[in-house]
Protein backbone atom coordinates (compact mmCIF):
# COMPACT_ATOMS: atom_id res chain seq x y z
CA UNK A 1 0.00 0.00 0.00
CA UNK A 2 1.95 3.13 0.70
CA UNK A 3 5.30 3.12 0.16
CA UNK A 4 4.84 0.57 -2.47
CA UNK A 5 6.69 0.54 -5.90
CA UNK A 6 3.88 0.57 -8.46
CA UNK A 7 3.69 1.04 -12.61
CA UNK A 8 0.70 0.56 -14.80
CA UNK A 9 0.00 -2.80 -16.11
CA UNK A 10 1.46 -3.72 -19.47
CA UNK A 11 3.08 -0.57 -19.55
CA UNK A 12 6.28 0.76 -19.43
CA UNK A 13 5.00 4.26 -19.48
CA UNK A 14 4.83 5.71 -15.79
CA UNK A 15 5.61 4.26 -12.45
CA UNK A 16 5.85 5.52 -9.03
CA UNK A 17 5.20 5.40 -5.34
CA UNK A 18 1.77 4.64 -3.55
CA UNK A 19 1.30 7.80 -1.29
CA UNK A 20 -2.30 7.46 -0.79
CA UNK A 21 -5.99 6.38 -1.93
CA UNK A 22 -9.28 7.12 -2.02
CA UNK A 23 -12.41 5.27 -2.69
CA UNK A 24 -14.38 6.58 -5.59
CA UNK A 25 -16.97 5.45 -7.89
CA UNK A 26 -15.35 4.28 -11.71
CA UNK A 27 -17.98 5.15 -14.34
CA UNK A 28 -16.07 2.43 -16.53
CA UNK A 29 -16.96 0.07 -13.82
CA UNK A 30 -19.73 0.52 -12.98
CA UNK A 31 -18.73 0.38 -9.25
CA UNK A 32 -17.15 1.87 -6.77
CA UNK A 33 -13.22 1.09 -6.18
CA UNK A 34 -9.85 2.18 -4.73
CA UNK A 35 -7.74 4.72 -7.00
CA UNK A 36 -4.37 5.08 -5.64
CA UNK A 37 -2.10 8.92 -6.14
CA UNK A 38 1.27 7.69 -7.55
CA UNK A 39 4.26 9.95 -6.54
CA UNK A 40 5.93 9.41 -9.56
CA UNK A 41 9.57 8.61 -10.72
CA UNK A 42 11.75 11.19 -11.96
CA UNK A 43 12.83 8.95 -15.00
CA UNK A 44 8.39 8.03 -15.38
CA UNK A 45 7.76 9.84 -18.95
CA UNK A 46 5.07 12.09 -17.40
CA UNK A 47 7.00 13.50 -14.63
CA UNK A 48 8.33 16.16 -17.39
CA UNK A 49 5.20 17.70 -16.59
CA UNK A 50 3.21 16.75 -13.76
CA UNK A 51 4.85 14.78 -10.38
CA UNK A 52 1.76 12.77 -9.25
CA UNK A 53 -0.87 10.72 -11.06
CA UNK A 54 -3.86 8.79 -10.09
CA UNK A 55 -5.32 5.32 -11.38
CA UNK A 56 -7.24 3.06 -10.78
CA UNK A 57 -6.13 -0.31 -8.14
CA UNK A 58 -7.04 -3.02 -11.35
CA UNK A 59 -4.62 -1.03 -13.36
CA UNK A 60 -1.45 -1.42 -11.22
CA UNK A 61 1.12 -3.78 -10.81
CA UNK A 62 4.45 -4.04 -8.03
CA UNK A 63 7.42 -3.13 -9.85
CA UNK A 64 10.02 -5.81 -10.40
CA UNK A 65 13.46 -4.71 -10.82
CA UNK A 66 15.46 -1.15 -10.57
CA UNK A 67 12.92 1.21 -12.60
CA UNK A 68 13.08 3.07 -9.19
Amino acid sequence: MYGDKLRWIDSDTDWGTAIGRFYSFAPHLCCWTWCYLIWLSKDSPSAAWTSADIVWEQDLEPVEGSLL
